[in-house]
């Protein structure tokens, strides 16, 4: 079809459509989760996708409305996800992927990999700073939308919210080829089990409101839609015939430590086995066991219009807003989010990697290092000029490490198109990956250490429905 046209030209006089073909349909579906009423913490829920489908990941989003309870109102922290505690796929009865501490990932990553707020007014909950509502429509003119911040006071807890998630860790949002075809692979499921009401749950701020022990949650409505795809000829099945599909995709340990504090440090080892580990990183929670105050500016004091801001009003002038609205606790500032999401690495000195005894960079690294180290690390190189970045309530070194801290440790060439170049092998024998981190703090509180290893895996689909994961 390029027949004739000079290379030198540029791709918008090249004639790449040969001829127009109506063969393909595209429907959206619906799949309605095994319990999709009534979930609460701890439960576990199946989704099933059909087989003989072609399914296209993409457009893959869970839907679910959220309804809060308890004396002292509370609401969701930031993300969607942050419901999901556990991730587990399996294929054929073979189980490809599990991820332990989802929500936790899930809140590092996307705050290193900031979605714009635009893109989530539709159900991601990327910003639960105001909470926005309209009345009935009626009469001969539109009717008017309403804001309120949602630390006020007077905030109540939620009915029927509705949530979604189109954004996943894993197999689900990193597979080299999104479209699946599920009369090759046989059943697949998707087991989520939900988080724990600390880790999801937040409280307005109220001068009387100091427990929140009672509070919990409800998931109602829980279903999947994806679109599926068919083609009036048997071209597209033909070509895969009986061959071995692979798709390459992301998996993720996570691993925990015994608490510590910050005056003694981290040091802590941990050994995987793969054939590819691309980054390693490492972090720190404050361990929590019941819902508190949700973690931004205004959170002091009786949650009076006066004290509460939103995160727009805090990032229009952030020297005023800064900490917190009294002296205790001095944290807030713009995270909005529960404290069971923060990674505290505040007061950090140097940090090191370690892979078998043997010392990744030259020497530990400063807090300016690590942070360049992680740009590199997520593939930034240090040189992305681009809109795409961290959060953008993070607006310092010391907010970065107060609220969002991680140090990532890259392994491998980053090749988004070919999926060929691995990074560190440890298959056969496990390798011990240690993270030693020294601060310069006299903290006495407890924090726990956490140790995340991304990996690049190959799904294997054969003839037979034969499923394997190398």
């Amino acid at each position: 079809m390029y027949d004739n046209v000079p290379a030198t030209l540029p791709r918008e006089f090249f004639y790449n459509l040969s001829k127009l073909q109506g063969s393909m349909a595209k429907n959206l579906i619906k799949c309605v989760a095994d319990r999709n009423t009534g979930l609460k913490s701890g439960n576990i829920v199946n989704i099933r996708l059909p087989i003989g489908a072609l399914l296209d990941l993409r457009s893959m989003a869970l839907w679910f409305k959220v309804k809060t309870t308890g004396t002292n109102p509370t609401f969701p922290t930031r993300y969607s996800s942050s419901f999901i505690k556990r991730m587990s796929i399996s294929i054929n009865n073979v189980v490809i992927q599990t991820i332990e501490d989802y929500a936790l990932l899930y809140n590092l990553m996307a705050d290193h990999t900031n979605k714009d707020r635009t893109k989530s007014i539709g159900g991601d909950w990327c910003d639960n700073s105001v909470f926005w509502s309209e009345g009935t429509s009626a009469g001969s003119a539109p009717v008017a939308i309403s804001g309120a911040n949602s630390m006020l006071a007077s905030t109540t807890n939620l009915t029927a919210q509705q949530f979604k998630i189109n954004n996943f860790l894993g197999f689900l949002g990193s597979t080299t080829t999104p479209i699946i075809p599920t009369d090759r692979m046989g059943e697949v499921v998707l087991s989520l089990t939900l988080a724990q009401e600390y880790e999801v749950l937040g409280g307005s701020a109220e001068a009387t409101a100091t427990t929140y022990s009672g509070n919990a949650y409800e998931l109602d409505d829980f279903y999947l839609t994806c679109e599926a795809l068919s083609f009036s000829d048997d071209s597209y099945y033909n070509s895969i015939g009986s061959k071995d599909l692979m798709y390459g995709f992301s998996d993720y340990i996570v691993t925990k430590f015994a608490t510590t504090t910050k005056t003694a440090g981290i040091n802590c080892t941990t050994y995987v086995s793969a054939n590819s580990i691309d980054w390693i990183a490492g972090t720190a929670v404050v361990q929590q066991t019941a819902p508190s105050t949700m973690l931004a500016y205004g959170s002091n004091g009786d949650g009076a219009s006066a004290n509460v801001i939103n995160v727009y009003k805090y990032l229009s002038d952030p020297v005023t807003y800064v900490n917190n609205n009294g002296t205790s606790p001095t944290s807030g500032d713009g995270f909005f989010g529960v404290e069971a999401m923060v990674r505290d690495l505040q007061a950090i000195e140097t940090g090191q990697f370690s892979i078998n005894n043997k010392q990744l960079n030259y020497a530990p690294l400063n807090p300016y290092e690590i942070f360049q180290n992680n740009l590199c690390a997520l593939g930034y190189e240090g040189i992305d000029a681009s809109k795409n970045g961290l959060i953008d309530t993070c607006l310092s070194i010391f907010h970065y490490f107060k609220y969002y801290g991680a140090q990532f440790q890259s392994l491998s060439l980053i090749d988004k198109d070919q999926f060929n170049i691995s990074g560190l092998s440890s298959a056969g024998s496990s390798c011990s990956i240690n993270w030693s981190v020294k601060f310069n703090s006299s903290a006495t509180y407890d924090i726990t250490p956490i140790v995340i290893a991304k990996l690049s895996k190959v799904l294997h689909v054969k003839s037979g429905r034969n499923i394997s994961v190398e």
